[in-house]
C-alpha cells in the first residue's frame, strides 16, 4: 500500500503499519470470539489462546516500529511496548497460573500498550485522527487495568470478559486506520490540484 500524503508529509500510519494494526484488530476480534464463546475453557486452552494473542500482539507492534513514520524514540516505545507483550506471552506459555495471574498479564499488556499509543498519538505531529487514536490507546489503557485488578477466580468469567473487551478492542483497531477519505489539495511544486489519500 503506498504512502499516504497530507500536503507534501508523509503519514507516520502508512503501508506496513497500517496493515499491521489492521491485521491485530482482526486477530483480537476472532480471538475475542472464540474466548468468549468457548464454553468450560480448561486453564491450560486459556493459557494458549491468550498467549498466542499476546505474541502475535507483540510482534505486530514491532512491526509497526519498524514500518511506521514516528520519531526514533516513539518508534523505540512501540517496540518495547511489543517486547513486553511477548514477554507476558512467555509467562502465560509457562503454565501453572490461575485465571487471575493470566488476568494480569493480559491486562498489564493492555496497559502498557495503550499508554504506549496514547503518547505515540500525542506526540507524532503528522498523524491523522490523532485524536481517535489518542482515545483508542486510553480506553485500551483502561481497560487493561479493570482486566488486570479484577478478582477472576473462574476461567470461564475470565474468557467471556476478555473476549468481549478483545473484540471492542479489535473494533477500534479496524476503525482507527480503515477511515480514509480522498480530499484535493495542492501540493507544493504541482500546477494542478491532484486528490492524495490520507487517513482520518
Amino acid at each position: 500500500m503506498p504512502e499516504t500524503e497530507l500536503e507534501g508529509r508523509t503519514e507516520p500510519l502508512a503501508g506496513g503499519a497500517r496493515q499491521a494494526i489492521l491485521v491485530a484488530g482482526a486477530c483480537s476480534m476472532i480471538v475475542g470470539v472464540v474466548v468468549a464463546v468457548w464454553p468450560h475453557k480448561s486453564l491450560p486452552t486459556a493459557e494458549l489462546l491468550f498467549g498466542l494473542y499476546l505474541l502475535l500482539n507483540g510482534g505486530l507492534q514491532m512491526v509497526i516500529a519498524f514500518g511506521g513514520k514516528f520519531a526514533p524514540a516513539l518508534r523505540v516505545l512501540v517496540f518495547a511496548s511489543g517486547l513486553v507483550s511477548m514477554l507476558l506471552a512467555v509467562l502465560c506459555f509457562s503454565g501453572g497460573n490461575s485465571a487471575l495471574l493470566l488476568s494480569f498479564w493480559i491486562g498489564l499488556a493492555w496497559a502498557v500498550r495503550g499508554i504506549c499509543h496514547a503518547t505515540v498519538a500525542v506526540w507524532s505531529d503528522n498523524l491523522a485522527s490523532g485524536g481517535t487514536q489518542e482515545v483508542f490507546g486510553l480506553a485500551t489503557m483502561v481497560l487493561g487495568i479493570l482486566v488486570g485488578v479484577l478478582p477472576f477466580d473462574s476461567v470461564d468469567v475470565l474468557g467471556l470478559v476478555v473476549g468481549l473487551f478483545l473484540i471492542l478492542i479489535g473494533t477500534m483497531e479496524v476503525l482507527s486506520v480503515a477511515a480514509v477519505r480522498h480530499r484535493v489539495v495542492e501540493l507544493p511544486g504541482v500546477s494542478r490540484m491532484r486528490a492524495v489519500r490520507l487517513d482520518r
